[in-house]
């Protein structure tokens, strides 16, 4: 008898997570939909086909709770859980020193971690690197320079609600768009994310060591869903491009697209995999290769990766 609960249930990741909940109905007896958000106290939702209300997080609803998943975490909401519960961490708005950071497939069984029964499933950008720079490890890479592309549903529904609404409005040759959200037009554009990415660099770093030394920029895009990648590793010795292919094809969920196709976000939409073309040499810069990668930032990048933690830390009991 497994209880799990849903914390900030009610956005596009949360969904995501439900519905993959709902087909590991294995791991759970009962999951329980709770909010920090009084505003959000009586939503109705549903888990597995059956209608579920959104309760407030406090010590009654959270009784007896094995593992709670929190989404957008901060730490001032960490729920208090009785002694033994876990807590899993999503996509964090700050900094979890004392959580365990987990790409799962990358890291080793969470339960053989830290025991403080805090689990951290990092932003997508980082879940996105790991899975592309962790296994060329073993070829002695010395530098990354990496842009990742944001869609826009990494704002969640609000953020697809300012597009549409800005194509609306260009369509329409209507100078009432909607800015709320990036500050600026985003339909049919592109902007650069202003921070210094220090806590995505930082969470880089305990995942992969001190090498390779990572430069990282982030921009945000008009796209409605998945990550793109374009990827520069420069390598102590020269591995060639067939030993880069093979040690990414190695990697569980990476598919490499065969030679010539070059995808897109919108490929890479609803799909498990880490799509990755284009692994070619740099002729200026020997012992350097290029690759592009795209990512589904609401499955790969967000909730399977959660849900692989939970099947992970579940499995010796369930």
């Amino acid at each position: 008898m497994t209880i799990l609960a849903i914390i900030n249930p009610q956005s596009l990741l949360g969904d995501e997570i439900k519905q993959q909940l709902s087909r590991r109905k294995a791991l759970w007896s009962e999951v329980r939909l709770l909010t920090t958000d009084p505003e959000q106290i009586g939503a109705v939702s549903d888990i597995a086909g059956a209608a579920a209300l959104v309760q407030g997080c406090d010590a009654e609803t959270l009784r007896s709770v094995d593992l709670a998943i929190l989404l957008h975490g901060d730490p001032e909401q960490a729920p208090t859980l009785a002694a033994g519960s876990v807590l899993v961490v999503v996509d964090p708005t700050s900094d979890w020193p004392k959580g365990s950071l987990t790409v799962a497939g990358i890291d080793s069984d969470p339960t053989e971690q830290q025991s403080d029964r805090v689990f951290v499933s990092p932003s997508p950008a980082v879940i996105l690197l790991a899975h592309l720079l962790r296994p060329l490890r073993q070829l002695r890479p010395s530098r990354a320079v990496a842009q990742v592309l944001l869609p826009v549903s990494i704002h969640d529904q609000v953020g697809l609600d300012e597009l549409f609404g800005q194509i609306r409005s260009i369509v329409a040759m209507r100078d009432d768009k909607p800015t709320e959200v990036f500050g600026k037009q985003i339909a049919f554009n592109l902007l650069p994310v202003l921070a210094d990415h220090s806590t995505d660099l930082d969470q880089l770093k305990r995942i992969l060591g001190p090498e390779p030394a990572v430069a990282l920029q982030i921009v945000q895009t008009g796209v409605f869903h998945s990550l793109a990648c374009n990827l520069f590793v420069t390598f102590e010795e020269d591995p060639g491009s067939e030993q880069v292919r093979e040690c990414l094809a190695a990697q569980p969920w990476i598919e490499m697209v065969a030679e010539g196709d070059l995808p897109g976000p919108a490929d890479a939409a609803a799909r498990e995999e880490i799509l990755v073309a284009d692994v070619r040499p740099s002729p200026a810069h020997p012992g350097s290769y290029q690759l592009w990668a795209v990512m589904d930032n609401l499955t790969r990048g967000g909730a399977s990766n959660v849900i692989e933690i939970v099947e992970n830390l579940l499995a010796p009991t369930s």
